[in-house]
């Protein structure tokens, strides 16, 4: 579901610049790129200059408010944060994970265990093409996702949303605390547009046992003007260690009735995942 494929570097420029570059491309062997045989999507693919002053990046790429996120333990498959919550931004239902082209970036250095990042997108979305700033994103993260305490706050932005020329706003929250195998984690978004006002909480916990880890998540959505999106998700899983680059998993996912507006669902993942 989540196979990638790419090439990233740097190269010294001298007086502390370097050029930094990523071209990365999700591989859908399974057909899921929009066609029956499988295909080639676009991920980060960016060119940029890094030095004392932190790192500037023009493409493709990451929007701040995804990359605030705290550690998914579904990640990349069926019940990853985007398919856990209809609350979308700029018009799509990804619930926050947005990717974006013609993204302007800039990442700054780690002051006392903090870093800002802030982007900007001209051109992106709607019919006005003379803003430079259809799209903003910016989020403050404090600590590390790997160990201890990780918090992060965040927001995006849309002047025009491709439902009909909408503002739009996404906030999110999110709290991580990770030690000794275990993985606990949190976070609050609420979208503001006209006619899909809301919000979600999702929780997710993982404790390593091991070569094993069981996982569980669970997302709730709410909206205060109804356009059906709303509902709730749990998912349980179990990771296991086959190597030191390799992992087995399981994951199931049940999707009530009301998130889905017809009838509720089940969604099962089995999967092998092998890091080069």
């Amino acid at each position: 579901v989540a196979s990638r494929l790419g090439v990233k570097g740097s190269a010294d420029l001298g007086k502390g610049l370097k050029a930094v570059y990523k071209v990365e491309f999700g591989l859908a062997v399974d057909g899921s790129a929009g066609t029956s045989k499988g295909g080639v999507k676009g991920r980060n693919q960016y060119v940029g200059l890094a030095g004392g002053f932190g790192v500037v990046l023009a493409g493709r790429h990451d929007t701040p408010l995804k990359m605030s996120q705290p550690k998914d333990l579904f990640n990349d498959g069926l019940l990853d944060n985007a398919k856990m919550t209809k609350i979308g931004f700029a018009g799509a239902n990804n619930g926050g994970e947005d990717r974006v082209a013609q993204t302007v970036a800039y990442v700054s250095p780690t002051f006392s265990n903090t870093k800002i990042v802030i982007a900007l997108v001209p051109n992106e979305i709607g019919t006005d093409k003379s803003t430079i700033t259809n799209i903003y994103s910016a989020a403050i993260m404090h600590g590390s996702k790997k160990k201890g305490l990780y918090l992060a706050a965040a927001i995006n932005g849309a002047d025009k949303d491709t439902t009909g020329g909408k503002s739009m706003s996404y906030t999110r929250l999110s709290a991580q605390y990770a030690v000794a195998g275990l993985v606990a984690n949190a976070m609050y978004q609420i979208s503001d547009s006209t006619g899909a006002e809301g919000n979600n909480i999702m929780v997710g916990l993982g404790y390593k046992m091991g070569k094993m880890m069981p996982k569980l998540k669970y997302s709730t959505t709410s909206e205060d003007k109804n356009s059906g999106n709303e509902g709730t998700v749990v998912a349980l899983g179990l990771d296991y260690k086959m190597a030191k680059k390799t992992t087995a998993y399981v994951e199931i996912g049940s999707f009530d009735k009301k998130y889905t507006t017809t009838k509720g669902y089940t969604s099962v993942a089995v999967g092998l995942l092998h890091k080069f």
